[in-house]
């Protein structure tokens, strides 16, 4: 596991060695163990290694015994002990036992087909002298991140993180201004885009060649939505599910370091601890956080799967301190509408306290099966417009809970309604996704919004939607969760709070082939009724305690009144019509009114969109001011 980063430049004087130590600095916190470095008159590489794999010999870069490829590795590859052995067969020979030197193999006798070859989670570069080529690559769904810019004299920078490539003298931090329309839009930017104007995202599933002759783009691997719906009985279904989660596990264990888990009592994470306790002797460790708000905790539950699976548990209360709060911002180098980051970046603290490197989630269990309510209303909202307004209300007030009366409910159902002709990209299975932030032209400021007018509108999607509209519609949706929220918020919150403490965090519902399988899966077993990830819980049976396979999905996330209680001094601070109106992004008389209503107004619930312009601007003084205080 490695933060990464390089300067390729094919013309001209080769970069200046301090440069990029200054870019291997600022991916400190990704792995304290181990700097590396690598250089020649058209590349540098620069490496922060935190030791999972190979202890003793794992250090990187990786150079060929011939001296003609060089590696540096961010990730791990679970299955990389049988490909070494293949390998082997084939007459390659190894120096160390890292999965490292294992890429690096597999590229020399396989190129880019490689990538095919790896199970795991990944972002890598590997230089080869004699071509003068560079080759990016980064993993199927996105896990771990990587980041890519060009100069005006043709260098190309890429890095784990942004704040690596912000240390290079000629380029200067310029936000991306459709990326925060984006924010107000859908919850997150959309890749390749990032807040950074001329900053992207190596798009995942997909690998890149430069040369001095110039560059290749080459997606190698997609779910494949041809592959036949499976016909077999819900058992067997289930039972090849419960395999397949099995198989995963398994592989993700690779580690020559303790190996833990996060535990909050919903059925993903409980699924991934039982696996995970019967494949092992020894107990396993598992990490709760808990809320004082009865909403939000559901540390009941967690205790009632670490009993049941005889696990370590180790739970604790979520709290703020000062030092918390630019963490938020600057790991992540987002501004952002969820407060998830904070219990992540808690429970690593609290692992790696503990002397764990490594833990596993059930991360993208909800993309792949839908977990979320937003498939219950997308299914909803087929038929309900053509039932009795009596029907509708008691269908929404079974979807949401807080729709207290029949009244509000059939506001909401109102609400839905208009939603696609609110919703810019017109698509059968995005408009009840994106509701939050519609109010968004008068929040921006005069001159904001002028200057997103004159921005020429970027394609939303990197994919053809077009290619899905076969399937079912709940597949449909499910595809686009992997691109759009799985990719833009899911994955890089994980990465990025585990990583700031150094602790290696595997999603590993994310496994390729379990993925393409639940793509088989007719979607009716993924939601029953109203019933989110049947299948999942159909296949536990057993494994977890009956009750977690009832319950419905409940939200890993303080909520945000609490949050803002915590740092009202800030609030007053960053969102004053002064600090505000220095940023230029949102109108201060518009903020004030929303910072009124929520302090005077107990009907007007204004606090998820306070949380989001705080961080807007917490991210402006981070990043563009590079205020010392942070």
């Amino acid at each position: 596991m490695c933060g990464i980063a390089g300067i390729y430049k094919c013309t001209g004087v080769h970069p200046d060695r301090k440069i990029i130590k200054a870019m291997s600095s600022a991916i400190a916190h990704r792995g304290p163990d181990q700097e590396g470095f690598f250089c020649d008159e058209t590349v540098q590489l620069a490496c922060r290694r935190l030791s999972i794999i190979d202890l003793d010999t794992g250090d990187q870069p990786v150079v060929s015994e011939d001296g003609q490829f060089c590696i540096v590795f961010n990730g791990e590859i679970y299955n990389y002990r049988d490909i070494r052995r293949e390998l082997e067969q084939r007459g390659h020979i190894f120096r160390t036992h890292s999965d490292t030197e294992v890429v690096l193999e597999a590229y020399r006798a396989w190129g880019p087909a490689c990538l095919e070859h790896f199970r795991g989670m990944f972002a890598l570069c590997i230089w080869n002298r004699c071509e003068r080529e560079l080759f990016l690559a980064r993993d199927r769904f996105g896990i771990k991140p990587l980041f890519i810019t060009e100069l005006a004299d043709g260098s190309v920078l890429f890095a784990s993180e942004i704040k690596a490539l912000l240390q290079h003298p000629d380029l200067a931090p310029e936000l991306y201004p459709p990326a925060l329309d984006a924010l107000f839009t859908y919850g997150f930017n959309l890749a390749p885009y990032t807040f950074f104007k001329g900053i992207h995202q190596v798009l995942p599933g997909h690998w890149i060649s430069i040369r001095p002759s110039g560059k290749t783009v080459h997606q190698y691997w997609d779910i494949p939505l041809e592959a036949p719906l499976l016909d077999d009985s819900v058992d067997e279904i289930a039972a090849a599910f419960r395999a397949h989660v099995e198989a995963a596990v398994r592989e993700g264990l690779v580690a020559d370091v303790p190996v833990g888990a996060y535990l909050s009592g919903g059925i993903d994470s409980s699924t991934i601890v039982s696996v995970y306790s019967r494949l092992v002797p020894q107990q396993v460790t598992t990490f709760t956080i808990t809320f004082h708000d009865a909403h939000y905790d559901e540390s009941a539950y967690a205790r009632r799967v670490a009993a049941w699976c005889g696990t370590h548990a180790i739970e604790f209360v979520c709290t703020l301190t000062p030092d918390d709060i630019p963490r938020l911002v600057y790991h992540l180098e987002n501004p952002l509408v969820s407060l998830l980051n904070l219990p992540l970046l808690l429970l690593a603290k609290k692992a790696r306290e503990q002397g764990i490197k490594v833990v596993l989630s059930g991360d993208g269990a909800d993309e792949i099966l839908a977990g979320y309510d937003y498939f219950k209303v997308l299914k909803a909202m087929q038929f309900i417009g053509r039932t009795d307004s009596r029907m509708r209300k008691n269908v929404l007030r079974r979807i949401f809970p807080e729709l207290v009366s029949p009244d509000n409910a059939e506001l909401h159902y109102i609400h839905l309604f208009s939603a696609g002709a609110r919703f810019p990209v017109g698509y059968p299975a995005l408009p009840y996704r994106f509701q939050a932030f519609q109010e968004k032209q008068h929040l921006y400021a005069r001159e904001f919004a002028a200057l997103l007018e004159d921005t020429p509108p970027e394609e939303p999607f990197f994919f053809d939607p077009e290619q899905i509209a076969h399937r079912h519609l709940i597949d449909q949706a499910l595809y686009l969760e992997t691109k759009m929220r799985l990719l833009n918020l899911t994955l890089p919150l994980a990465d990025t709070m585990s990583m700031a403490h150094s602790v290696e965090l595997r999603p590993l519902f994310l496994d390729h082939r379990l993925v393409e399988f639940a793509f088989r899966i007719p979607s009716h077993l993924k939601l029953h009724g109203l019933t989110e990830k049947y299948i999942l819980k159909k296949s536990m049976a057993g494994f977890v305690p009956p009750e977690v396979c009832k319950r419905h999905k409940q939200p890993l996330s303080p909520p945000p009144k609490w949050f803002l209680a915590q740092i009202d001094e800030l609030v007053q601070e960053l969102l004053s019509p002064e600090r505000i109106k220095a940023t230029g992004y949102f109108d201060p008389q518009y903020v004030r009114h929303l910072l009124w209503g929520y302090r005077h107004n107990p009907l007007q619930d204004v606090s998820g969109v306070l949380v989001v312009l705080f961080f807007v601007q917490l991210w402006h003084d981070i990043f563009m001011n590079r205020r010392a205080r942070w």
